[in-house]
């Protein structure tokens, strides 16, 4: 079979496939983030800037990919921002799955992750994913 270079639908199709792959990829702040299992069933979040969508939005991320934690499920800040143990050097959030001992919940609404027994839902932590934030 030849093909010829008459504008048909296969070549309509083909030319829209480049025109699409060639775009650059826009990435949400999944691609800004890193956790890790840390001891006692919780979450190191390492994000690439100090925002708290982004930890947020790692810490949803492992929790219903690499945990399987349904929409409902809550994550709680253990430790605001400091030294990450995964990541010498760099800063972390650690979170877990149950508010840490001794903390009392938080109330209102805030993302703040230096706030300890502050919660989001994991729907809610991975929205925080198509946030912009003012690092891009």
């Amino acid at each position: 079979m030849k093909l010829n270079s008459t504008s048909g639908p296969l070549s309509i199709a083909l030319t829209s496939l480049v025109i699409a792959t060639s775009q650059p990829a826009q990435a949400g702040n999944e691609s800004r983030s890193h956790a890790f299992a840390f001891s006692g069933n919780l979450v190191e979040v390492v994000a690439d800037f100090s925002e708290n969508s982004i930890y947020w939005c790692g810490a949803g991320t492992f929790a219903q990919a690499k945990l399987s934690k349904p929409g409902t499920a809550m994550i709680y800040v253990w430790q605001g921002p400091s030294p990450s143990t995964a990541r010498p050097g760099e800063k972390s959030v650690k979170f877990g799955f149950q508010l840490p001992p001794g903390v009392e919940p938080v109330t209102g609404l805030t993302t703040d992750v230096s706030i300890v027994g502050n919660s989001l839902s994991v729907v809610a932590a991975r929205q925080t994913c198509n946030e912009r934030t003012t690092s891009g």
